[in-house]
């Protein structure tokens, strides 16, 4: 639901949910909203009778893989399959949560450019190795692509991106860092940050969602003002930008969303 009460304006999220009813109970007066959107009870108001607008408007939302997705696209919600990571279904993870101040497609590209380590990252993961020139070798998956950084024709490091917002970076079959992008207006992104580790020790969630936290703020504090300095913000309209080889995973990227967008792709895409 949008996060506004009809009556006065109220945040609803500063409501709670009335488990008995199945309401979500506006924190302002106390009127109830069903998971459809009617508004069923004004508690303030001897009339009972309510207008049939009186409701708010509901969004489509499915869970998955431990996320609540949700469609706020316009027409009718998509029935397709959620992306998920298959290696990591099984897995324990540690949780992290951010805004970045950029327009989420240029949040994705980042994390999708391995040539920028050296440069943005030359203090923390792109101390070493000290050689700026970028090898990839892509490999298509379902739903998206690979992108394996080469160091003398041996794979050093694999992502994993799956469209529309679910990358992977795989350090090793037992380590893997999960990120999902969502939109919050043009200027903001949500990221959602995981910490995936295959071995099992009691307590050690409390200690990876801190892990999380901390890794993911040391290395995007060197992104954040690049990536929001871009322009345009949304790649769709970045149309004039001469790309490179090593922008291999951007160049794939860019035709998976060009063609789910229905946009025309320039020359050099």
């Amino acid at each position: 639901m949008p996060d506004r009460c009809p009556h006065r304006g109220a945040a609803l999220s500063l409501g709670r949910i009335k488990k008995a009813s199945s309401t979500l109970a506006c924190p302002f007066h106390g009127l109830e909203f069903a998971a459809d959107g009617r508004c069923v009870r004004v508690p303030v108001d001897a009339d009972p009778r309510l207008p049939e607008d009186f409701g708010v408007a509901t969004l489509p939302v499915r869970e998955g893989d431990g996320y609540i997705w949700m469609w706020r696209g316009a027409g009718p919600a998509r029935d397709a399959e959620l992306p998920s990571h298959p290696d990591t279904v099984q897995m324990r993870h540690g949780d992290a949560a951010g805004t970045w101040n950029a327009h989420y497609t240029r949040c994705i590209e980042n994390v999708c450019d391995f040539s920028h380590l050296p440069f943005v990252h030359r203090t923390t993961i792109g101390m070493l190795p000290r050689e700026t020139i970028t090898r990839v070798e892509m490999e298509d998956v379902a739903g998206g692509f690979r992108a394996h950084l080469l160091d003398s024709n041996v794979r050093k490091q694999t992502l994993e991106f799956l469209y529309p917002n679910r990358w992977l970076l795989k350090l090793s079959s037992r380590i893997m860092l999960g990120l999902v992008f969502a939109p919050i207006d043009s200027t903001h992104t949500a990221v959602y940050g995981r910490t995936y580790y295959g071995f099992p020790m009691p307590g050690l969630g409390w200690f990876m969602d801190a892990y999380t936290r901390f890794s993911q703020f040391l290395v995007f504090r060197e992104d954040w003002p690049i990536v929001a300095s871009q322009t345009p913000g949304d790649v769709l309209l970045a149309r004039d930008e001469k790309l490179l080889p090593s922008d291999a995973p951007i160049i794939a990227y860019r035709k998976l969303h060009r063609a789910h967008e229905g946009a025309s792709a320039p020359a050099n895409v």
